[in-house]
């Protein structure tokens, strides 16, 4: 990974150096709106040149590949547009100035909302995520408790009970952090319940633990 940031780094550097060799080298005059160009050109390359060594950082990823093509278009557009300006010598400062805010601006505001949607994303993801582990170690508990019963029909209503919990939804709409307590409450009871061989209790905590359930299937 360091070394590709070297190597981006290298690249960037280089392109730098031939452009603004190239121009140099080949202008005689240099107005105020030919100096605005050039600093347009030079950011171009240094825009598309700092999203590659971010993009290829595995632990940023530069707001999601996803968002590259963002700088790209930023980057090839303000590049073709400063060097159409300084080829043709526009000499008018504002018109200048107003394009490349446009383009800069243009620029930040789609990276922003591209930024808060991809940030809005991420947070429903995670909590995803969260419900997921949740339901997860809801499933194993019942699990480990279904070994230890010896009634074949109290097992089958516990192993109805573990289905429903390991094929929980978890994607919900609402807070289920309360519902999720209260489940993970009648599962401890219900593990007292087996191993005491206290039944009747087992079967009352399948029974909430399915309502439980389905609730929180409805959140």
């Amino acid at each position: 990974m360091k070394n590709n940031k070297v190597l981006y780094g290298i690249i960037g550097i280089v392109a730098l150096a031939i452009v603004n060799v190239v121009v140099f080298l080949s202008l005689k005059e240099y107005t105020t709106a030919r100096w605005i160009n050039i600093a347009g050109l030079n950011l171009s390359i240094i825009v598309f040149w700092g999203a590659g060594i971010i993009t290829g950082d595995k632990s940023e990823k530069f707001l999601g590949y996803a968002r590259f093509p963002i700088v790209a278009v930023y980057s090839v557009l303000t590049f073709i547009i400063s060097a159409l300006f300084i080829l043709i010598n526009v000499k008018s400062v504002t018109l200048s100035v107003i394009v490349q805010v446009i383009l800069l601006g243009s620029f930040a505001i789609v990276m922003c909302t591209n930024t808060m949607a991809n940030n809005a994303s991420k947070n429903i993801t995670n909590i995803d995520k969260a419900n997921y582990n949740k339901v997860t170690d809801m499933a194993k508990r019942i699990e480990l408790i279904m070994q230890s019963v010896d009634d074949r029909e109290v097992y089958k209503k516990i192993e109805k009970a573990y289905d429903s919990v390991k094929n929980a939804n978890v994607t919900l709409q609402e807070d289920s952090t309360q519902i999720d307590n209260d489940i993970m409450q009648a599962i401890g009871v219900l593990e007292v319940a087996v191993q005491s061989k206290n039944y009747d209790m087992a079967e009352e905590q399948v029974s909430k633990i399915n309502n439980l359930i389905a609730r929180r299937n409805q959140m």
